[in-house]
């Protein structure tokens, strides 16, 4: 008996086995292929973008005060940190020997000039011919030229101040010798103030002459206004970006040149097509999106511009109002198919996750 029933359990085992191979050959279960997302759509975001602005003032004229010829000092006129006038003597070099050229040019003209003057009366009586007394003129025009250059060479042993502005360090004394590169003292004029700021190149656009912002002194706080004067011509090659010059006022903000002064240059709104960054696909250097076309997705490259918060600017690659798959990228291909669950307004929900 025990025999028997073992035999009968075999059988009816073998039975089974036999069975499910059949079912799993000729019957295969049915696998659903279709992704669950939820989705939005791009909008427009009106995006405010501001500069930030860092960097040392310097005058709106500025110079390093040096002779313009060698020699020794004899008079020091003026004193350190000294507000003078444009024109005003601040240093005398000694100039005899100038004095004394210009005297003797003035002498060789004078004489010059008398004979001219005699061949002139003696020409209507023909006793001279036009070409003397035109080479007598010529004379007369050439030692001028001498003269002045007599004169302007005793000139340059005065030093005087081409601007009003105050005077920076005088660290030199009479009987000094110097020559032209000694640099006497230093001459800033104070009352305008410039600031060069590098400003990314994107912005160029957004920039015009007479805009204006607030900045402030980092060394006591002083609240200054700069305003947008010039741009360079030229794009760097290196940075990608723009130097922007500003111009400060300094008659009520009192700073001094070489000041470093902050803050923020706000730029003028703009309406932009934007996106969540939830919505973005990163490969590599390629940024994708997802987008729905009924109930299929087109995975299609985007070029991606700045963030603001939990949106991010969309600069080409997408319109306005297209849908895109917000969530369940991660297993999105080119041409999925999709079901919708959830359609989201991230424009008013905006850093929901």
């Amino acid at each position: 008996m025990k025999k028997y029933a073992l035999f009968a359990g075999v059988t009816a085992l073998a039975g089974f086995t036999a069975f499910s191979l059949h079912t799993s050959e000729n019957e295969e279960p049915s696998v659903s292929t279709t992704l669950t997302v939820d989705t939005t759509f791009s909008h427009q975001q009106t995006l405010q973008r501001s500069v930030h602005m860092l960097g040392n003032t310097f005058a709106h004229q500025s110079i390093e005060i040096k002779p313009e010829e060698k020699g020794r000092i004899t008079q020091v006129l003026v004193s350190s940190g000294q507000l003078v006038a444009k024109g005003e003597l601040l240093f005398s070099l000694d100039d005899r020997h100038q004095r004394a050229v210009v005297q003797r040019e003035q002498a060789n003209l004078k004489e010059i000039e008398r004979q001219y003057n005699n061949l002139v009366r003696l020409l209507p009586n023909g006793a001279v011919t036009q070409a003397d007394v035109d080479a007598a003129q010529a004379l007369v025009e050439m030692q001028q030229a001498e003269l002045d250059i007599a004169t302007a060479n005793l000139q340059d042993k005065q030093v005087t101040a081409p601007f009003s502005g105050r005077l920076g360090l005088v660290d030199v004394s009479v009987g000094q010798n110097v020559d032209s590169d000694t640099v006497l003292t230093t001459l800033d004029d104070p009352s305008k103030l410039r600031l060069n700021v590098a400003i990314p190149a994107s912005y160029l656009r957004q920039l015009s002459i007479g805009q204006s912002t607030d900045l402030s002194s980092v060394e006591d706080s002083a609240k200054v206004t700069a305003t947008l004067t010039s741009l360079d011509g030229r794009v760097s090659n290196q940075t990608q970006s723009i130097q922007a010059q500003f111009l400060i006022d300094n008659h009520k903000a009192g700073l001094t040149p070489g000041s470093l002064v902050m803050g923020e240059l706000t730029l003028p709104s703009q309406v932009e097509v934007t996106i969540p960054l939830q919505s973005v696909v990163y490969r590599g250097h390629q940024r994708y999106v997802y987008v729905v076309h009924d109930s299929v997705v087109e995975q299609r490259p985007v070029s991606l511009g700045e963030r603001t918060g939990e949106q991010v600017q969309v600069l080409s690659g997408l319109d306005l109002g297209e849908e895109i798959v917000y969530r369940g990228t991660v297993k999105l291909r080119d041409g999925a198919e999709i079901e919708v669950i959830e359609t989201i307004d991230t424009e008013s929900t905006q850093g929901k996750q």
